[in-house]
């Protein structure tokens, strides 16, 4: 389920890019696994053009959120939850 969850959050950077995101550096990556030795997980990402993206979790869900810059300039946030019932997400005004 981890696996689907990052692939709808790249899909969503890509769909959202433009002509300065070509140029965006990485400014944070990090992943930490089985912190517990339970299957506990925390990443973060941070990109230049304002695209942030945190997940922590287990084997059995996951929580996260993800900003993307809007068109106004405010960055746009989405919480979410993924577990057995599916995703589910919450965008933040």
């Amino acid at each position: 389920m981890l696996k689907y969850v990052f692939v709808f959050a790249l899909l969503v950077t890509l769909a959202s890019c433009n002509e300065e995101d070509f140029n965006a550096v990485l400014l944070k990556a990090e992943n930490h696994q089985n912190l517990d030795g339970a299957g506990q997980f925390n990443h973060e990402t941070s990109v230049s053009n304002g695209i942030q993206v945190k997940a922590q979790g287990n084997v059995n869900g996951i929580q996260g959120e993800y900003f993307l810059p809007g068109e106004d300039g405010k960055q746009i946030r989405v919480t979410y939850t993924a577990d057995a019932t599916g995703f589910h997400p919450k965008l933040d005004n």
